[in-house]
Formats: structure tokens, sequence, C-alpha cells
């Protein structure tokens, strides 16, 4: 009976064994792709039960250890972990399968009835997804209660009118002026993507605020690159307000000559860095008809030949002024006529039959023999009637008239010595391309800024991207009004720059003096489209915050 059993069994297992085989052979006979299943979205949960509890009172310092329900992972703590009020010493961040372990240095002392806010940011992680644990903090005090006060603001780059992320909003209760180079604040809190920010758990009191793009994260304005803001007058929180708008700047360079190019028989170049913005140029021998450019990043001085030397007084932005001296070679080269590069600033707008064409050379011009000079349509011998003269306010410049046709070349041809300059030089046989632009593919801006502030000075900008197309200084109105003819289709925008100072320059600001940048503001309009006039009306309160 027991071999009968036995054999029975062992043809039963090999029956199973048989289908198991076939089954395996059908599966690799039609392979197939493996899925993990649904994309785990779901972030870590924090098991409360087995962490330290949160919002404790009477807090003793101690390790603090906060379990989640899987594995996870620590991303970036030293720069996502805030901590307020900041710690004197860097407490030891770490995690050990499912739990994250905080310690205090052991040299640290928590202060007297205080709440204390330890964010965890984004630092805290999945280990297989990466999915972050939102809002992860840790509240306490080392008082019998929870301070409960909060403080809202929104932060933004003064230079960008555009929301500063990861921008620490910061309170002292040291009101003195050195407190933010000296001293970590007594609350802080840390910007998100839309610039905006809460400081929570504040004891009531007076504050001064402070917004600081930390970049060496020890809450200590302290390096150059830093940028920082601050609202003028101290808060007192309770704060029933509106949340407050801070503006954060660089730290402004000094502006400097960084060199001065002279290669020119006709042209000294200051080279300017940062820019040239505010910079004001002298001539102190004004018997030589002297011409002077300011550009974005120089300054062009064109002189007349009759002395050999040029003296200045350059004055910058708070300093004082400079005087320059500078001998000019002995030797008068002859200088070759050449067209200019367009002026680095501003980008010219087409040509069209109802205006002069403006030629620009890189030297001034005396004299022109019109009898030297031939107009006429590019690839044709025929010679078109033009009237042609120097600007009368910048000799550098020619204006050219004629009956312009539309969409069509023309070729400006200038035989040698048809040019006379300043100093004798003339020029060499010298063609000049240019087209007169169709109107009909062309639009205008009819543009209207009202409630400008009368007590400033404004530039008023045309730009295409960072192009910059028109500008205007408006000085002492309250109303802009001017219309822009022979602009492409195309998408531009308006910039006011505000020169509260009135030095001609817009400045970014100053933490030190506590002076607030001035603004920048910035409007798109709707697209331009061929043979269209565009409206503009701008008020300036739609720019308040």
């Amino acid at each position: 009976y027991l071999c009968a059993l036995f054999t029975t069994m062992r043809r039963s297992l090999a029956f199973y064994f048989c289908l198991f085989a076939l089954a395996l052979l059908s599966a690799c006979a039609h392979p197939g792709v493996l899925t993990g299943g649904d994309k785990d979205a779901t972030p870590p949960r924090l098991s409360k039960e087995r962490s330290t509890a949160n919002f404790q009172t009477n807090f003793k310092k101690q390790p603090l250890e906060f379990e989640f329900d899987e594995f996870i992972l620590l991303d970036k703590a030293d720069q996502q972990v805030l901590i307020s009020p900041p710690l004197e010493f860097r407490p030891k961040i770490s995690i050990k399968d499912k739990t994250v372990l905080f310690k205090f240095d052991d040299s640290e002392v928590l202060k007297e009835n205080t709440t204390y806010v330890i964010n965890f940011g984004e630092s805290v992680k999945d280990y297989t997804e990466g999915n972050i644990v939102p809002d992860f903090q840790f509240v306490f005090s080392t008082s019998s209660i929870l301070d409960s006060l909060q403080l809202s603001a929104k932060v933004y780059n003064a230079d960008e009118a555009k929301p500063a992320e990861k921008t620490v909003l910061m309170l002292y209760s040291d009101l003195s002026d050195s407190a933010v180079y000296k001293s970590k604040p007594d609350y802080a809190a840390r910007t998100d993507k839309s610039g905006d920010v809460t400081l929570k758990y504040v004891k009531a009191g007076t504050y001064q605020v402070v917004a600081l793009k930390d970049e060496n994260l020890n809450y200590k304005y302290d390096l150059t690159n830093e940028k920082a803001g601050f609202v003028r007058e101290p808060i007192t929180l309770p704060y029933s307000g509106e949340p407050l708008a801070i503006s954060i700047f660089a730290k402004e360079p000094a502006v400097r000559i960084t060199s001065i190019d002279s290669s020119s028989n006709q042209r000294i170049r200051l080279i300017m860095e940062p820019a040239s913005a505010g910079v004001t140029v002298e001539q102190m021998n004004k018997n030589d008809g002297t011409v002077i450019e300011i550009n974005s990043k120089s300054i062009d001085i064109y002189y007349g030949d009759t002395l050999r030397k040029a003296a200045f007084i350059v004055a910058r932005p708070g300093f004082k002024a400079d005087t320059i001296q500078h001998q000019l070679s002995k030797k008068i080269g002859n200088r070759k006529f050449r067209i200019a590069e367009e002026q680095p600033d501003i980008k010219p707008l087409p040509f069209t039959p109802d205006k002069d064409v403006v030629i620009r050379f890189n030297t001034r011009v005396k004299n022109l023999d019109s009898d030297l000079i031939q107009l006429i349509k590019t690839g044709s011998k025929t010679p078109v009637p033009f009237n042609i003269s120097a600007d009368s306010a910048n000799a550098r410049f020619i204006n050219v008239s004629s009956k312009w046709i539309s969409d069509t070349s023309y070729t400006m041809i200038f035989a040698p010595n048809a040019i006379l300059d300043y100093v004798g030089n003339t020029n060499d046989s010298m063609n000049v391309n240019f087209k007169i632009t169709d109107p009909a593919t062309l639009g205008s801006i009819s543009l209207m800024i009202d409630s400008l502030d009368a007590n400033y000075d404004y530039s008023i900008q045309l730009a295409k991207g960072n192009e910059l197309l028109q500008k205007w200084i408006v000085k002492g109105q309250t109303t802009f009004k001017t219309e822009i003819n022979g602009l492409p289709a195309d998408t531009y925008q308006i910039n006011i720059l505000e020169d509260r100072n009135k030095n001609g320059k817009i400045d970014k600001g100053s933490f030190e003096k506590k002076e607030l940048p001035e603004n920048i503001y910035t409007k798109k309009l709707e697209q331009l489209r061929q043979n269209w006039s565009l409206d503009v009306v701008i008020n300036m309160s739609e720019f308040q915050k």
C-alpha cells in the first residue's frame, strides 16, 4: 500500500511540474513589458505616535525624532532647513531608515520665553519617487505658552520687478542700523516662488524688518553680492495692515572710468563701469566746437583740433568731480571717413518716404560738396534729385531728403573730397546703401502717460525686449504724450524709469542711508499689426502694489 501511495505522489508531482514548465515557456514565447503599477505620488506621512510631540511648551533641549511611514531621503538640509529664531550653533540633522533625527549642538543655549520654529523646507523626501513632505515643521516654546502673532510680506527684486524667491524675511528687536551686519535676527522665514512669506509664532513687540538674499546662509548682510531690502519704519506687532511690500537690491557699485581711448585723432572715448548714467562732462576749453555724446557705457568727446590737448571736468554721482587733462598726439593723421556704428543705446527705426534719411559718420562734418555726391536707385545709373546738409544739432549726422519711393533701395555715392571735416581731412570714394520701407507695412503708437509726479524726473522708453528704440526725458510734468510712427509690426513695451533725486540715473537704493531703490515700471503692449495705430494710455496708479 505504501509503495502504491508513493508512486501516485511521484506521478502527481511530475504532472504539476510539467504544467508549470509549459506555463513558463508560454510566457517566454509572448514577452511583455513589466510595469510597477501606478506612480506613487503620495508624500511620506508623519507618525505622530512614534515622533517627538509637536507644539511643546516648557521645552527642554533634547534630541528630536520624526518617524514616517516609508523610507526617506534628506536633501540639502543645510540649505533648506530654517530655524527661527536662528540657533548659534549648527545642529546635526540626519536620517535613519524612516526617521529624521535632529540633535542640538551641546553648546547651544535656547532663549528663555521664546517660541522656536524648525522649518524643514523641501529637505525630506521619500526614497523611491522623491515626493516632498509638505509643510514639515516643528514648533516648541521654552515658556508656558506658544507665541501666536504673525507678519506677512511679498518680496520683489527691485531691478526686475519680479518676485524674489528664497529670500529671508527677518525681524530685529535691535533697532540700530548695525544690527543686520553684526547680529542674527530674532525671527526669520523664507519666501516661496511667488515671493510670499509669513513669519509665524512671533512675540509682541517692535521690530525693524529686513529682507535678505542670504548667499552664505549666516543671517547677516555681509557679502557685497547680497541683495537686501528694508521697511523704512519699525513695525509693531500685533500688526493689522496689508502684507508688507519689500524690494531687495544689490549694493550699487561706484561709477568709474576704466580706460580712455584716444586712438582717434578727433575723439576721446571714456569707458565707464558699470554704466555712464548720471555722469556729466563739462569742457574746460570751450572754443573748439566740442561735441559730447553720452552712451550707456561710454562717453564720446569729439573735439576741435587746434590745441592738441583736451581738458574736461567729469562728475560722477556720489563723488567729487574729476579733472581730466589729456595730451593728444602731435601728429595729425588722415582720419578715414566711414559710416559710424549705430548709437549703442538706440536701435534706429526704418526709413520712410515722409522723413529725411540720416547718415551717421565717425567724424564731424564741416562742409559738403554736393557736386561730388550722387544719389541713385540701387542698380541704376540714373541720378535722383536730392538735398543734403549737416545736422545743426550734431555735425556727425547728415540729412538727405528726396522724393523717396516706398520699398526701394538707394545708393549714395560720395566721390573723393566730397566731405571735409573740422581738421581738414577729406573722404575717399565711398558708397552708402539704404532702403525706404513701405509705410503700409508699419504701424504707429499713440502714447499718453498720466499721473506722473511733477517733483520727479522720468526717462520714458519704447523698447522691444532688450532693444531700446526711443527714449524721452520728462521733467516737471504730470502728463506725457507722444506719437511714434514707422514701427514694424511687433510686440513692444513701455519702460518708465523714475528718477526721484534728479541725478540723471536710476539708483538701486542704499541700505546704509535707508534710501529705497528708484522705481522702474514696465508695461507690455498688445501686438502692433501692420498699418495699424495702437492707442496706449497708462495711469501711474496701475503700478502701485
